[in-house]
């Protein structure tokens, strides 16, 4: 391994004899190693004749006269090492290793993948087991171990999917994707790479398929592994076809003339496998050509909003916009768990946070796949449609302000209010303390900067006391209040 190398004549240049128990100590490696290494840069050096010398009562060591010979040697050795792309943190050794993993054909030893990824075998079995807890969350891939060392073990259209998952959501920008993307394929990937980048989202866009940034590069990712794939002679099994939107057809049309003039040939598997990706991926509604779901999807939706209205006393089914938009994206997750990958976005588990009764909801839901397809839905599937049930709840909070020093006041609270919570909260008027006391007032929340006493008031109006002029705490309290609304629903 290179980079252990460049330790060794390091060492030995810094040093006037180093033992061979002083590298195993300081690379984690053992005697063999060693002695495999340095007779490695023996082999190297002897054209030039060079060689590190060894003596049994003192250790390696480099004769004075050859020490300027070997400086210059060191150096060419690390100019010669930063032109590859090579893992520098954690995460890119994560990504490096798995797509590694993901285009061999043979078994790998833990020592042989240390060592094409400039590592220790410590390190590298640390990277390993992040991958295994990593590839829990998917369905059909996983390291297997065996005598002649480890591999990736799934259907080879599970890996692809997964694959493109991965690169389209760990590598975080074009730099990262860069360096992963030239580690596995060296400089010649750029031009079928960036040929793609132009044409695609021409293609789509023609054909008025308007997907979200991360699915137009989810699908780029899609088409490129399947070019290289395909190249590495792993190809798919062939499979029985579904029936697919005319627009996919059209679409892949266009790609495979794309890729015709490029000298890339696909196969029907090739196709199919495309248009699988496509159903999976996310759309702009309201750009977009129209998508039907599938009917026993519409009917899971139909089923999974009445449960929710019955339950929270809400209108969910009454609105056909977001039973339309529910349908297609329940459709396109169900479609991405039958592939056996799901849809990463870490930022989406926040949803939970902001929306805690949409979260009782989309576990509704949960239930209903889990005992209707047997499909356990990822946390970051379930924040979409928390997601949607929380754009879309109906439900504004009714409330009053009471004022002990008129109108002006009440007015001013009121604005404070409507600005930190926009339309969530629907302020029906402001009232003193006395008329509260003689007339009842059915609100969810009073929001009030004195003290109420002697006044009857419903079981689920909250009080919440305020200033005149909003502070810090009185926000606080109005957001929690908003997080743990639930509609003065009685919990079951």
């Amino acid at each position: 391994m290179k980079s252990r190398q460049v330790i060794m004549l390091r060492d030995l240049l810094h040093n006037e004899y180093v033992r061979p128990n002083e590298f195993m100590e300081k690379l984690g490696i053992s005697l063999r190693t060693v002695r495999m290494e340095i007779h490695e840069i023996n082999d190297i050096l002897r054209h030039k004749d060079m060689r590190i010398n060894s003596s049994s009562a003192r250790g390696y060591f480099i004769l004075k006269g050859e020490r300027t010979q070997f400086y210059e040697f060191l150096n060419n050795m690390i100019l010669s090492l930063k032109k590859v792309e090579l893992p520098e943190t954690p995460g890119e050794r994560f990504l490096f290793t798995f797509i590694y993993l993901t285009f061999i054909k043979e078994p790998i030893s833990v020592q042989n993948l240390a060592d094409i990824m400039y590592v220790s075998k410590t390190v590298m079995i640390k990277t390993l087991k992040e991958i295994d807890e990593y590839l829990r969350n998917f369905n059909g891939l996983n390291i297997e171990r065996t005598k002649k060392g480890i591999y990736f073990r799934g259907k080879e259209r599970s890996i692809r999917h997964i694959l493109s998952e991965t690169l389209n959501y760990k590598t975080f920008g074009s730099i990262l994707m860069y360096k992963v993307l030239k580690f596995q394929f060296g400089e010649s990937y750029s031009k079928i790479y960036e040929i793609l980048q132009k044409e695609l989202p021409v293609i789509l866009y023609k054909n008025n398929l308007i997907l979200i940034d991360k699915s137009v590069e989810g699908f780029l990712l899609d088409l490129f592994i399947m070019i290289y794939r395909n190249k590495a002679g792993l190809l798919l099994e062939p499979e029985t076809s579904r029936q697919y939107p005319q627009v996919f057809e059209d679409i892949i049309n266009e790609i495979e003339g794309l890729l015709i003039q490029n000298d890339i040939r696909i196969s029907e598997c090739d196709r199919n496998f495309l248009k699988d990706c496509l159903l999976t991926k996310r759309v702009l509604y309201d750009e977009c050509v129209k998508l039907e779901p599938r009917k026993e999807i519409a009917e899971l939706t139909e089923e999974f909003l009445s449960i929710v209205d019955k339950k929270y006393n809400c209108s969910y089914l009454k609105n056909p916009e977001l039973k339309k938009m529910l349908s297609i994206h329940i459709d396109k997750m169900l479609y991405r768990s039958e592939q056996g990958h799901f849809e990463h976005n870490a930022s989406i588990r926040n949803a939970k946070e902001l929306y805690k009764l949409q979260t009782e909801m989309a576990d509704i839901l949960y239930k209903l796949i889990f005992d209707k397809y047997g499909y356990k839905i990822q946390e970051e599937e379930l924040g979409f449609i928390i997601l949607y049930m929380g754009a879309f709840a109906q439900t504004k909070i009714k409330a009053i302000i009471i004022s002990d020093i008129g109108q002006s006041a009440a007015s001013s609270m009121a604005k404070q209010i409507n600005n930190y919570c926009g339309d969530k909260i629907e302020i029906i008027g402001s009232f003193s303390l006395n008329y509260i006391r003689q007339y009842s007032i059915d609100v969810d929340v009073i929001f009030t900067p004195i003290r109420l006493f002697n006044v009857t008031l419903p079981s689920k109006t909250k009080i919440i006391y305020i200033n005149y002029v909003l502070q810090e705490e009185n926000i606080k309290r109005i957001q929690e209040f908003l997080i743990n609304y639930h509609g003065g629903v009685n919990e079951d």
